[in-house]
C-alpha cells in the first residue's frame, strides 16, 4: 500500500521515457564516417563522462575530435544529429505521467545527463511540457549510483525518502535509492510502472 503516499515520482530517462536506441551513438557514428572505433570510444568513454558532471563543456570538448572523425560539419551539425537519433518518447509511459499528475502527483525526470542534450530534450523534443522538474547529473555532479544525488532530490523536492517512486532501467541506480528509503523499481518494461501506480490512479 506504500504507493498510496507517493507525492512525486521520478522517471529515469534513456530506456524509459525516451526510447529506441539499440545501439549507442558512439557505435553508429563510427560505422557511418568510417571511423576507428577506438578514436570514438576514447572521447565517449571519459570526456563525456566529465561532461555528465558538468565539469566540463561538451561542445568545448567535442570540438577538437572532428578532424579526427571526418565530420565535414559544425558541432552543432553533429550534436543535432546525434540528439535526434535518440529523442523517440514512449508516448505510453508519458500517458502514465499525465494521469499522475492529473491526480497531483509531481512527476520529475532523474537522469545522467550533460546539459546541451538534457536541453534538446527539453525543449525540441517538448519533454518540459510533460513533467515538473529534473534531477540531472550535470547539476548536482553526483551520479544516481551515489547517495548524494538522491540527499540533493529529497532536499529538492521537501519530502520524506517514503513519499517518493522511483523508475530506473539501471540496478546500482535502484539499490542506491532503495537503501535511502525511497519506494525504487527496476524497469524491465511498462507493466512494472503500470503495476506500481495503479494504487495511486486507482
Amino acid at each position: 500500500m506504500q504507493n498510496q503516499q507517493t507525492k512525486a515520482v521520478l522517471f529515469d530517462l534513456d530506456g524509459i521515457v525516451i526510447v529506441g536506441r539499440k545501439r549507442f551513438f558512439s557505435e553508429r557514428l563510427a560505422e557511418e564516417y568510417d571511423i576507428d572505433p577506438e578514436l570514438v570510444q576514447t572521447f565517449f568513454q571519459n570526456d563525456l563522462k566529465l561532461c555528465s558532471f558538468g565539469k566540463a563543456d561538451l561542445k568545448a570538448n567535442i570540438a577538437p575530435h572532428l578532424v579526427k572523425w571526418n565530420w565535414q560539419g559544425t558541432v552543432d551539425d553533429l550534436l543535432e544529429y546525434w540528439f535526434s537519433s535518440e529523442s523517440t518518447k514512449d508516448e505510453e509511459v508519458l500517458s502514465i505521467v499525465k494521469l499522475l499528475r492529473e491526480h497531483g502527483v509531481k512527476c520529475y525526470i532523474a537522469t545522467r545527463q550533460e546539459k546541451y542534450r538534457m536541453q534538446y530534450l527539453l525543449d525540441a523534443v517538448g519533454l518540459r511540457d510533460h513533467f515538473d522538474g529534473v534531477f540531472c547529473t550535470c547539476d548536482i555532479g553526483y551520479d544516481k549510483s551515489q547517495s548524494e544525488f538522491f540527499e540533493h532530490v529529497l532536499t529538492g523536492l521537501n519530502l520524506q525518502a517514503k513519499e517518493v517512486l522511483f523508475f530506473d532501467d539501471t540496478q546500482r541506480n535502484v539499490d542506491t535509492a532503495s537503501e535511502m528509503g525511497i519506494n525504487a523499481h527496476f524497469y524491465n518494461g511498462f507493466d512494472v510502472l503500470k503495476q506500481q501506480t495503479e494504487l495511486i490512479l486507482n
